[in-house]
């Protein structure tokens, strides 16, 4: 029954992208100026997956549970989680407001996810020359920016290992960092994970929002900006080996 759901759900998902990115999304975006389009299309996205992570709910796909929702809230902060599943980014463009992200290239390859990336102004990862300042940009326009500083999906309890580009952004822009922290009871579109590999029981998942950091308090802010990032690195790394212990 669960796995019936589960496939139920990933067409829901295929025809909802269709829907939204290939005719009201056409149909309803001549109304905004070309300058504000990417954030209409974000929260055009928003209500999608919010809509998504309920009906999984609802059939019994999984359970969810946000803890720490209001720390949600703001505008203009770095959102940094792990990475277990294909799925987390799901749960963070459903609860996040007005959220752009730093994506794999690969996925702006992916016929129903490439259109929505273009549309809501993601910022491709594989450009170090566009990255920083589109984040930057991204940033001071008011968004909130999520990365993740693993890189790629990573099980759950290996070490953690960051990329330093979460801090250097957030030392450049001046911006607070959230930590979200995602674990899933059992794991489901996991690395190596096929979309038909369906756990035995129902995943319960978790997503925690963890009280934003201020990095001039968690590091010396005379210290140059490549030692700062560095040093804000091992402290998010710190941070979420602490939580996986």
């Amino acid at each position: 029954m669960r796995f019936a759901a589960t496939v139920l759900s990933y067409l829901v998902y295929g025809l909802g992208a269709l829907l939204v990115w290939w005719l009201i999304y056409p149909a309803t975006a001549w109304r905004h100026p070309p300058a504000v389009r990417p954030a209409y299309a974000r929260r055009l996205s928003r209500r999608a997956f919010r809509f998504f992570v309920e009906w999984m709910r609802r059939t019994g796909v999984w359970d969810f549970h946000l803890e720490g929702a209001q720390r949600l809230r703001g505008r203009g902060r770095v959102i940094v989680a792990n990475h277990p599943s294909f799925l987390d980014i799901v749960l963070l463009f459903a609860f996040v407001e007005d959220a752009v992200c730093v994506v794999k290239p690969s996925l702006a390859r992916v016929p129903l996810v490439g259109r929505p990336i273009r549309c809501c102004g993601h910022i491709r990862a594989d450009d170090s020359q566009t990255l920083l300042p589109a984040a930057l940009a991204a940033l001071r326009q008011g968004a909130n920016l999520i990365l993740f500083p693993q890189g790629t999906r990573t099980p759950p309890g290996e070490p953690c290992r960051f990329h330093r580009s979460a801090a250097r952004i957030a030392l450049e822009a001046g911006a607070s960092i959230v930590p979200v922290f995602l674990r899933y009871r059992p794991l489901l579109l996991g690395k190596g994970q096929s979309w038909h590999q369906v756990p035995e029981h129902r995943p319960a998942v978790t997503v925690t929002v963890g009280a934003e950091i201020e990095p001039e308090k968690v590091i010396d802010a005379e210290l140059p900006l490549s030692v700062a990032a560095r040093r804000l690195t091992r402290h998010l790394e710190r941070l979420y080996s602490d939580w996986q212990a």
